[in-house]
C-alpha cells in the first residue's frame, strides 16, 4: 500500500515541477493570436508577451546555462521571436559578441562545452542535446543558445 501511495505522488508531483520551471510555456500558450494594425503589418502577440516578458527579466544564468563573456548584448526581438516560433521543443536565447572566433570557443570550452568542428557549435553535452551556434565571422557574432525547457 505505501509503495502504491508513493508511486501516485510522484506521477502527481512530477508533473508539476517540471512545467513551473519554465516561465515561458504559460506566456506562449496564453498570448494572444495575431493582429493586424491599420498599416496592415501582422503582429504575433505571443512575440510581444514573451518580449514584454523578457524586458521585465532577462534570461538567467540557470535558462542560458552558462556565463556570457563580458559585454554580451540580448537581441530582444530575435529572442522573442525565436522563443514564441519553436515552443515548446527549443528556448532559443540570441545575443551579439565582439569576441574573437577562437576567443569565444574558448570562453565557453573553459565552462564545460565542446565544440563540434562538423557542426561548427559547442554542445553542452547533456541528454536534451543543448548547444550554442553562431560562431561565424571574425569578431562580430550573433550566437544562439540553444536550450530545451526545463
Amino acid at each position: 500500500m505505501k509503495v502504491k501511495t508513493s508511486i501516485l505522488v510522484l506521477c502527481f508531483l512530477l508533473p508539476l515541477t517540471s512545467s513551473a520551471e519554465d516561465r515561458f510555456s504559460r506566456i506562449v500558450e496564453e498570448g494572444g493570436e495575431p493582429t493586424v494594425t491599420k498599416g496592415g503589418y501582422l503582429v504575433n502577440q505571443k512575440r510581444v508577451a514573451v518580449q514584454k516578458e523578457l524586458s521585465k527579466r532577462p534570461p538567467s544564468g540557470d535558462e542560458l546555462g552558462v556565463k556570457l563573456p563580458a559585454g554580451a548584448t540580448l537581441m530582444l526581438e530575435e529572442t522573442s521571436r525565436q522563443i514564441a516560433q519553436y515552443h515548446p521543443v527549443w528556448r532559443i536565447y540570441q545575443y551579439k559578441v565582439t569576441l574573437s572566433r577562437t576567443a569565444l570557443i574558448e570562453f565557453f570550452q573553459a565552462q564545460g562545452l565542446m565544440y563540434d568542428v562538423h557542426k561548427a557549435n559547442l554542445s553542452f553535452g547533456n541528454s536534451q542535446g543543448d548547444f550554442i551556434d553562431g560562431l561565424s565571422g571574425d569578431d562580430r557574432h550573433h550566437i544562439r543558445i540553444w536550450r530545451k525547457p526545463l
